[in-house]
């Protein structure tokens, strides 16, 4: 038998073909949550197939081109026929990875599971940080202390008002927030700062439909920061984006904690992304402390 694999561009309505095939229970990287899928759609040229059973998703990523993401649904019988019919998809094509974004687990399953030669590289700079609800609540311990001053310094100084991004004025303020912090400290622009803006814009105008929550603090009538996340099921909750006017002195330290207690005080674990190799990022996630590290891999596949 002679299969076409047609991918097509992923939109809103594909919501429930895509989550019939993830199962959110057993996630723990964020990658394959439709809303991320949404939200990086435009950037990341998000299409996808099924076949086999399979739900097969096509990304591409500045500096690694175009890959197949970790596939859903295949079963330890057809995977060597999937992962032929994807090698013969990309003949025609000069790409670097046949796979990206997949798990230890998958590596491990196609070494067992097919005849290819495996070549399975550590994407450091996009692993996940994953951190204990609890404790970047509670903020105990001398680990926490600065993170705690900071929070309440924030709660002295300011009297603030909390909001939900749910009206068109809320969502304006926050889109002003995010411009003036894309001038003011994003020094450097890469092509994904450039598209976030669009990328959370889109995602404001889904909240409901893509069951997310959302935070927006304001301080004398004026937006100081906002998040959104999402819970994925009853262990693990995951922040899709936050930012914070820096005049406002703790106001990270605020978010962090008060949408983490209003919103998600009712799971284990909270994934807080990757720092994409940023090195102020990276110092920044490291200093919460997390628990886990997600691991994620470009794979190579060869005949």
């Amino acid at each position: 038998m002679i299969y076409i694999l047609g991918f097509k561009s992923l939109c809103l309505e594909d919501k429930d073909i895509i989550e019939s095939y993830i199962d959110k229970d057993t996630l723990e990287s964020y990658e394959y949550l439709f809303s991320s899928l949404y939200m990086w759609r435009k950037l990341n040229n998000v299409k996808y197939a099924t076949i086999e059973n399979t739900l097969l998703i096509e990304k591409n990523e500045e500096g690694k081109g175009t890959f197949y993401a970790q596939p859903f649904g295949y079963n330890k019988e057809n995977l060597d026929k999937i992962v032929d019919l994807l090698i013969k998809r990309n003949e025609n094509f000069n790409r670097k990875y046949l796979f990206g974004d997949v798990d230890e687990v998958f590596v491990d399953e196609l070494k067992k599971y097919t005849n290819f030669k495996i070549e399975a590289i550590e994407d450091i700079d996009d692993f996940e940080y994953v951190y204990k609800t609890q404790d970047l609540i509670d903020l105990r311990g001398k680990r926490y202390h600065g993170k705690k001053n900071h929070y309440n310094s924030f709660v002295k100084k300011y009297d603030f008002e909390l909001k939900k991004i749910n009206d068109a004025n809320v969502i304006d303020d926050c889109l002003t927030l995010l411009h003036n912090w894309h001038e003011e400290v994003a020094v450097t622009f890469d092509k994904e700062m450039l598209m976030e803006i669009d990328a959370i814009k889109d995602i404001f105008r889904e909240l409901l439909n893509l069951e997310l929550k959302s935070i927006a603090v304001y301080v004398d009538n004026e937006l100081a920061g906002f998040a959104v996340g999402e819970k994925v099921n009853d262990n693990l909750a995951v922040i899709h984006a936050e930012r914070g006017e820096i005049k406002y002195k703790g106001i990270y330290s605020f978010l962090n904690r008060k949408f983490l207690e209003d919103s998600f005080s009712d799971t284990k674990f909270v994934n807080r992304q990757e720092d994409t190799g940023n090195k102020g990022l990276r110092k920044s996630k490291q200093s919460y402390h997390p628990i886990k590290m997600v691991k994620k891999y470009l794979v190579k596949v060869t005949r």
